[in-house]
């Protein structure tokens, strides 16, 4: 025990020179151009931020090293240990490790040993987390005080890195607030927690099967102007069905508000698909795609072949509109792509798939989450009150998925 637990402390030392070493390779003249995407990448993900300070500057050069991908798909530190056959086994292991951030809000509960215990507020998981820096780091860090902070794995224990921020205990109910707004924003940050990810999945399983006994289908076609109504009806009539099943007041929640961006409150016709796996879906000039593939000679047409072409250069949109057209009919299918891509021996059940990943690389790059998030009571009770459904999105985006997924309160 004494061993292993050397071990570790010899790690936690040691990263710190091998954290020097990979800023040092990261502020080569060749990162420049990749260093400043991957600045305003995360520093558009920071809500409020006038000027780059320390703080936000050192982050977003953590976040370039660990999580962005360079032009070649490697992150940062796996450039830097591809360069460097003299490191030992367990710091190669380790370096790579830290491509597993964990960003959030915690609560910190006390010491144990050279270790600091704190809890996640937005995946509600508990670190401990140690500091290259010994623990003369934790001072500050009292309990009941709160960190937004990052951190790295280290063995089976946590790493800070980056610049933590320090809140005081007394601002307890705020910082619950804004952990249940990054719930929201980040959804991969919750479903860290296996227990959340499950319910997530069974959440989403519910409401699919909601939408399908409403609306009678899991695809419907609607005028722009009436999808807003729609889903406001849908989500009041879930809350009924609750409050009945509950013996609870439907009065007492509030009436459900969908906010739809211009595009599609716009569009002609919007799709609204709820798949198992992406869960709800909203497609702006669904309606013109979908009679292209019905009659493929349409696409020779100039709008139904521009709305054909939009879906398939648009990387906010999934490949699921495209196999779901395509599931009624390949052939046809086939047909479609033949006029649009002027590929006359195109085949949907050969050339399909390989299409959709050279236009939609980033939906074959990361697995699946839930589209329902499941939020704890305690940061329900900061939610609630201003509970809707938000379907934003910057240009075409909001063709894809909610900026604001539904959200299901649990405890």
């Amino acid at each position: 025990m004494v061993s292993v637990m050397q071990t570790r402390t010899d790690m936690v030392v040691r990263s710190g020179d091998l954290k020097r070493e990979l800023v040092e390779f990261a502020q080569q003249p060749r990162f420049d151009r990749e260093l400043g995407r991957a600045f305003d990448a995360y520093l558009d993900g920071v809500d409020g931020v006038a000027f780059v300070d320390e703080q936000h500057a050192c982050n977003a050069m953590d976040y370039f090293l660990f999580q962005h991908r360079l032009e070649d798909s490697r992150t940062v530190v796996e450039s830097f240990t591809a360069t460097r056959p003299d490191l030992a086994e367990q710091e190669r292991e380790m370096l790579l490790g830290w491509r597993d951030v964990v960003e959030g809000l915690f609560e910190v509960r006390g010491r144990d040993g050279d270790a600091l215990v704190m809890v996640n507020l937005v995946d509600e998981l508990t670190y401990r987390v140690r500091s290259n820096m010994g623990t003369a780091a934790f001072r500050p860090m009292r309990s009941g005080s709160f960190l937004h902070t990052r951190l790295v794995p280290v063995g089976e224990q946590w790493l800070l890195s980056g610049i933590s921020q320090i809140f005081a205990a007394r601002g307890r109910d705020a910082l619950y607030q804004v952990a249940a707004q990054l719930s929201l924003r980040c959804p991969a940050w919750v479903f860290r927690n296996p227990e959340k990810l499950a319910r997530g999945w069974e959440l989403q399983r519910q409401d699919r099967a909601d939408f399908v006994e409403f609306f009678g289908a899991d695809v419907v076609v609607l005028p722009g102007a009436e999808v807003a109504a729609a889903v406001d009806e849908f989500r009041a009539a879930q809350v009924r069905a609750r409050a009945a099943t509950s013996g609870a007041d439907p009065d007492s929640a509030p009436a459900p508000t969908t906010e739809l961006s211009d595009d599609l409150r716009e569009a002609e016709t919007v799709g609204l698909i709820y798949d198992e796996v992406e869960g709800l879906t909203f497609l702006a000039e669904f309606g013109t795609v979908q009679a292209a593939f019905a009659d493929p000679a349409l696409v020779r047409r100039r709008p139904y072949r521009q709305a054909v072409q939009q879906y398939l250069k648009d990387d906010s949109v999934s490949p699921l509109p495209f196999r779901r057209l395509a599931a009624a009919d390949p052939d046809r299918a086939g047909e479609v792509f033949r006029h649009l891509l002027n590929r006359p021996r195109f085949r949907w059940d050969r050339d399909g798939e390989p299409l959709l990943r050279r236009y939609k690389p980033a939906f074959f790059d990361t697995p699946p989450l839930p589209s329902v998030i499941p939020v704890s009571d305690r940061a329900a009770g900061h939610l609630r009150p201003r509970r809707r459904s938000t379907w934003t999105g910057l240009g075409r985006r909001s063709r894809q998925r909610a900026a604001q997924p539904p959200l299901e309160f649990t405890g």
